[in-house]
């Protein structure tokens, strides 16, 4: 089991870690490699932003059939990346493909950790594998295929029989094969064990790899995150989101962060309140091992809540000055719930109602909300991501503002939203702003239907989401990084620069206002960057 420590909170552990990792000045991650000896994971024994969020890649929300414009050309006539490290941490890459190779047959990798052997693979020995009769047996490629299309989408080769090209062809890759998150996580967040999510602490060790990495070699980076979910404040407080921020304010580092596809979901919910209650109803279809929901108000807001199971049964109110946990079950239903109330974060000290619900009946839950200091009278409340529970759990009514996957919320990374290029329509699901305290954000919207890429087996098919948005910007942010730091434009360029030069030239609609909250500043536009 690992836990994410700041080193600004820090607190001497009751029980030692067996493996403590450094990342940077701020975290470190502690491993315990025999988690049955430490208390339950619950948010009442741990602090909850110790406890890693389990993250999903964001991309293919559908398979269609037509191809992909001729990106390269469309964006930057003459930039390919060239000199530049773009960074896919995601499910690997099937690297003995046509689309990572370079016209001599090398690859296009420069190194790749793959997390589930804790094995580092160089260059020379990538090379190597290819020229093998069975690649894959040597150093293992991507089963699932999302890492593959997202980086071929990114850096693959021209290909006029499938009208494709990658926007970025020059640059060269680094990339982390994710482990899949530990099943003590899966339980905690009632993930079903045939999906594939990764824990924050893993994706932050990736992070720290990519960037040791480009470090030593003295290569400007790019990282493309097309992964997300739901947890956290919106606010940008998350520690994967501060971390990111640290990295794009680095100089030769920029983060682009996919937007997620979750304005359609049904899952969040925008209330408020300052005299009254507020009641939130929760359809759940039907009967499930759990599910959690997280409730969110800003800094000095304070608000305390009962649950009514479908029979209308109801517990107490918690006590949310103070950390207060409470178990309570609903006889009728069968149903536990757990309450944890906590004041959290490095800043601001927002308060935090988290809610699991363990055999839960299918029905109308509902969430009554009574205010006990309010100033704007403003809460948020998020359902975990589509497809992360056994069966649909939905709010009644709901709000599809403020629906930005972490780490999208980040403050200083670039947050790409989706579009449909043929019509300038939005994607229907990508994830809208602002964040929770009124952040721009997204910051841009990029290509995200139709968008063609290798499939895991080399073929090439169209998908749409916004990992594929998140994919294009993190190509054209590594043309615009070439230009300024290998072409000696802008020597000490990081994120902000890259993402003020991409933000300050978006093609904007006339008589629509910007920034919005469904396109941010408007249509990437890489032509006018340069």
């Amino acid at each position: 089991m690992q836990f994410i420590v700041s080193k600004k909170e820090f607190i001497p552990p009751l029980i030692a870690p067996d493996i403590i990792e450094t990342l940077g000045n701020d975290y470190e991650i502690w491993t315990y490699e025999d988690y049955e000896r430490l208390p339950p994971l619950l948010v009442g024994v741990y602090s909850y932003s110790a406890i890693p969020k389990c993250l999903v890649p964001l991309s293919t929300q559908g398979l269609v059939k037509s191809g992909v414009f001729r990106l390269q050309r469309e964006f930057v006539p003459g930039l390919y990346g060239n000199g530049v490290y773009v960074v896919v941490i995601d499910t690997g890459v099937n690297y003995a493909q046509e689309a990572f190779m370079t016209p001599e047959g090398k690859t296009k990798i420069a190194v790749l950790w793959d997390q589930n052997t804790d094995t580092v693979y160089s260059e020379d020995e990538i090379n190597a594998a290819i020229l093998s009769e069975n690649p894959y047996e040597s150093i293992p490629g991507d089963e699932d295929g999302h890492g593959t299309f997202v980086a071929s989408v990114i850096c693959g080769n021209d290909r006029p029989q499938d009208d494709f090209a990658g926007v970025a062809p020059q640059a060269k890759l680094i990339v982390v094969k994710l482990k899949r998150a530990p099943q003590n996580l899966y339980d905690f967040y009632f993930i079903p064990d045939r999906k594939i999510v990764y824990s924050e602490a893993d994706v932050m060790r990736a992070v720290h790899f990519a960037d040791e990495f480009a470090g030593q070699k003295g290569v400007p980076a790019v990282f493309c995150m097309a992964l997300g979910c739901n947890n956290g404040s919106h606010t940008g407080a998350e520690d994967l989101s501060e971390y990111l921020d640290y990295i794009t304010a680095k100089r030769g580092r920029a983060v682009v962060a996919a937007a997620g596809n979750e304005a359609n979901s049904r899952h969040h919910y925008k209330g408020r309140i300052t005299d009254t209650v507020d009641d939130i109803e929760i359809n759940v279809e039907q009967d499930m091992d759990g599910f959690y929901l997280e409730c969110w108000a800003l800094s000095p807001e304070l608000f305390t809540l009962s649950v009514i199971s479908p029979s209308g049964q109801s517990n107490p109110a918690g006590v949310p000055m103070r950390p207060d946990s409470g178990e309570y079950s609903f006889l009728l239903e069968g149903t536990a719930v757990t309450i944890d109330y906590r004041q959290t974060g490095r800043q601001t000290r927002d308060m935090l109602i988290f809610i699991r619900f363990e055999k839960v009946v299918k029905g109308v839950w509902t969430i009554r909300v009574f205010p006990l200091m309010t100033i704007g009278g403003v809460f948020n409340m998020w359902l975990p991501m589509t497809g992360l529970l056994d069966t649909d759990v939905s709010f009644i009514v709901s709000e599809p503002d403020t629906t930005l996957t972490m780490p999208s919320d980040a403050k200083l990374v670039i947050t790409a939203g989706g579009y449909n290029s043929l019509n300038d329509a939005i994607l229907l699901e990508s994830g809208r702003g602002f964040d929770a305290d009124g952040g721009i954000k997204p910051d841009l919207v990029a290509p995200a239907v139709d968008i063609t890429g290798a499939n895991p087996r080399g073929m090439y098919i169209a998908l749409s989401g916004t990992s594929a948005a998140a994919a294009i910007t993190a190509a054209v942010a590594a043309l615009i990084m070439e230009w300024m730091i290998v072409r000696g434009n802008l020597l000490l360029a990081n994120g902000v620069d890259i993402k003020n030069a991409m933000v300050r030239n978006c093609r904007r609609k006339e008589k629509t206002d910007y920034p919005n909250k469904i396109f941010g500043y408007g249509f990437m536009n890489g032509f006018a960057n340069f």
